[in-house]
């Protein structure tokens, strides 16, 4: 797709993605429509000059000044100088106690809902909770920017704090080639054309049969009707051992992480949906939901805005195959995907499945599908860098964020070791069925490392 510079002059419509939540979720207030991260800040920071690299910020990623005007599915842009940024302070008896309760502070902030026709969108909180420590907390709505956007925005504010302790105005940042309006009048330019039904014809294809927000089928039997729609989340740490036993199996089968991980969650799905009574046949056409980053341009890999897509991964085995045949044919799966991510799913449901268009924002008020998202990301949970006598280290800010579909499944790869998290609605599965999905993926995990020739039936056992 090649990029172009949309006239400010005129009128700018959101993305397709974004357009899907302005038709079906305008309104919807979920934890999951919110991004939220923190940077634990130690040494003596200027809370004055950090408001003013907040607005240099602003203007320099023009899409967290996006708003989407009501009525319309057109952006407007508020002014860079108009920021929602308080300065606030803890006490608590001890420093954890401190911590936490700033950490509290950034959840209290989430939860209150986004204005999308007003905005603004980002929300950002500078916590003290030491004389030389500070929780700076920042809170987006997800409509206007994806994780990735995330770590960008974090680099981006203090490499402005430390540029204007220099030179006063943060100018030693390179500029951006291109911003999210550009890519979003770049995408329809694009998706007019013949490439759509190119990009149509291939997800036509690969989903036949299957919904463009596939069900996952998996049930709790034991959990009744009414229960409280909670999040829970089981975790279990992949250690050294471990986790070089499948890096090992990666490089051997010519494979990446994600394929096996992915791979072992949809034989634990599999196995999950025979005990349910399916058929072979049924149980091993296993699809999940994903997510791409879709930023293939170098041009927009330092831009800020929602460029990620969901998307869908399907693949068929059956038990008579080996764990490694299945890791390869999920590695096929998911490069398919990546070559056709340019494809937004909003625009794939709308126009291949029109009764899935915008259902994910259903899981708000409990009456979306059950299905199964997966992800893993790259350089553990955190990040760390020392600026202008400041050490600012990402960290994450719990909240009671009741995963779409009912489940996820995210892995968090530090390189040496990973974190295996299941996150779920405990409104559909018990804390005894979250616990065991868990403790069997652990073991196809486990049967991966020892003996990736194991038999898809012996994995887990029928």
């Amino acid at each position: 797709m090649k990029l172009y510079e949309a006239d400010r002059g005129q009128v700018q419509r959101a993305s397709f993605t974004q357009e899907e939540r302005l038709v079906h979720g305008r309104e919807v207030s979920q934890q999951s429509n919110v991004l939220v991260f923190g940077c634990s800040v130690e040494g003596e920071l200027d809370t004055g000059r950090l408001e003013a690299a907040l607005a240099q910020l602003q203007l320099r990623h023009e899409s967290v000044r996006i708003v989407f005007p009501e009525g319309s599915h057109d952006i407007a842009l508020r002014p860079a100088d108009e920021l929602d940024f308080a300065v606030l302070s803890v006490e608590g008896a001890t420093a954890e106690e401190s911590w936490e309760a700033a950490r509290r502070l950034v959840a209290e902030t989430a939860a209150v809902p986004f204005d999308l026709a007003s905005g603004p969108l980002l929300r950002v909180r500078c916590i003290r909770v030491a004389p030389a420590h500070h929780l700076v907390g920042f809170v987006l709505d997800h409509v206007i920017a994806d994780g990735e956007s995330c770590q960008i925005l974090a680099e981006d504010l203090f490499a402005l704090y430390a540029a204007n302790g220099r030179t006063g105005d943060g100018t030693e940042l390179p500029p951006l080639p291109f911003q999210f309006l550009d890519f979003a009048h770049s995408e329809r330019l694009f998706l007019a054309g013949q490439e759509r039904e190119k990009l149509l014809s291939y997800w036509r294809r690969k989903l036949d049969g299957v919904a463009t927000v596939p069900l996952s089928r998996l049930r709790d039997p034991a959990r009744g009707d009414g229960a409280e729609r909670r999040l829970r989340v089981d975790r279990f740490t992949v250690d050294q051992p471990l986790h070089a036993g499948l890096t090992h199996i990666v490089r051997r089968q010519r494979v990446t992480l994600t394929a096996v991980c992915a791979a072992a969650l949809k034989v634990t799905v599999r196995h999950h949906r025979l005990a349910l009574g399916e058929s072979d046949g049924t149980a091993s056409d296993v699809a999940i939901m994903g997510s791409l980053a879709n930023r293939s341009q170098s041009e927009v890999r330092r831009a800020v805005g929602y460029f990620a897509t969901p998307c869908v991964l399907r693949t068929t085995f059956s038990g008579e195959e080996s764990l490694a045949e299945v890791a390869q044919s999920e590695s096929r799966t998911i490069f398919g995907a990546l070559r056709h991510q340019e494809l937004p799913h909003a625009l794939m449901a709308r126009e291949l499945d029109p009764e899935n268009y915008g259902i994910r924002y259903l899981s708000a008020t409990g009456h979306g599908p059950r299905y199964v998202n997966f992800d893993l990301t790259s350089g553990g949970s955190s990040w760390k860098l020392r600026t202008d006598g400041l050490t600012v280290t990402t960290v994450r800010i719990a909240r009671d964020e009741v995963p779409r579909g009912g489940m996820r499944v995210h892995i968090r790869d530090s390189g040496g070791s990973a974190l295996v998290e299941l996150r779920t609605d405990t409104g559909e599965y018990r804390a005894e069925w979250a616990e065991e999905f868990l403790a069997r993926y652990v073991s196809v995990l486990r049967r991966f490392a020892a003996d990736p020739g194991t038999r898809v039936a012996e994995a887990v056992g029928r």
